[in-house]
């Protein structure tokens, strides 16, 4: 008889946490009165600008191992006032005027930030020829006048602070307890980093921001975004990454201050 209650307790916490819903207070761009000027007259080239996906791709009697990768096709910001990006234009064939080390050390910093499954990003933008044991890297000419990169972080989901792991166990043990009527809540690690290169791909400046957000789950709570409705964003899942709506309304800020950086550098010489 016991254990029937128990069974039934364990059903009842399942239905009940199935009918979750879960809000999420993410960051928004500027003030609508923040105006980004229009640059015309200068091709800014974009890449990146992913989140991540995470996947479990090990897993034993001893340990389990998750990889996150790129998520393609979809961009975290889908467009920006200036400039196109890269998977978007076609190359007029390779510069001969930047150094294959350059163009090596460009792909290598940002695989060293996204890993393996940036390969494909830089396609778009880098080409490798091999020459005997030798491996060339070109840059395709886009024309661009400048190059923009976009990296998000953390790949794998994570809580601001020790504390905040403490408060997130805690509610949502009482969240439990109390069949999701008190609400679990997460504080939770998102940042944004911004490359910003010259034509010949110097590096000019690094932008960074902080986009932490919460969550908080509870049966009466609104879903937000609505696809986050009945667990269907769950961040108390084992290993995840920040969902890409994290960053969807940072367009305007980051361009704001990308494109006030160029003003600052002056006219182009080509």
């Amino acid at each position: 008889m016991r254990y029937n209650k128990i069974l039934i307790l364990y059903i009842v916490s399942i239905l009940f946490f199935a009918r979750c819903n879960y809000h999420y207070y993410v960051q928004t761009g500027p003030p609508e009165t923040a105006t980004i000027p229009n640059l015309s007259k200068l091709r800014i080239v974009y890449m990146g600008f992913r989140s991540y996906e995470s996947e479990m791709t090990l897993s034993n009697g001893q340990e389990r191992v998750y990889t996150a990768n790129l998520i393609y096709p979809d961009r975290t910001i889908a467009k920006f006032q200036n400039g196109f990006y890269a998977s978007d234009l076609k190359a007029f064939g390779f510069r001969k005027d930047v150094s294959s080390e350059k163009v090596k050390k460009f792909a290598q910093d940002y695989l060293n930030e996204v890993k393996d499954s940036g390969v494909l990003e830089l396609t778009y933008v880098t080409g490798v020829e091999k020459k005997g044991e030798e491996r060339i890297f070109k840059l395709k000419d886009l024309g661009a006048d400048y190059y923009v990169i976009g990296i998000h972080n953390p790949a794998f989901q994570k809580t601001i602070h020790a504390g905040s792991s403490f408060v997130q166990l805690f509610s949502t043990v009482f969240s439990a307890i109390t069949f999701g009527l008190i609400p679990s809540y997460a504080s939770l690690e998102a940042g944004t980093e911004i490359r910003i290169y010259d034509r010949n791909l110097t590096l000019l400046n690094t932008l960074k921001y902080d986009n932490r957000y919460s969550v908080l789950g509870a049966i009466w709570a609104s879903s937000v975004p609505e696809e986050c409705g009945r667990m269907g964003c769950d961040f108390k899942k084992q290993v995840v990454s920040p969902p890409s709506f994290v960053y969807k309304n940072l367009g305007s800020r980051f361009e704001f201050d990308i494109v006030n950086f160029i003003q600052s550098q002056g006219p182009v010489r080509k």
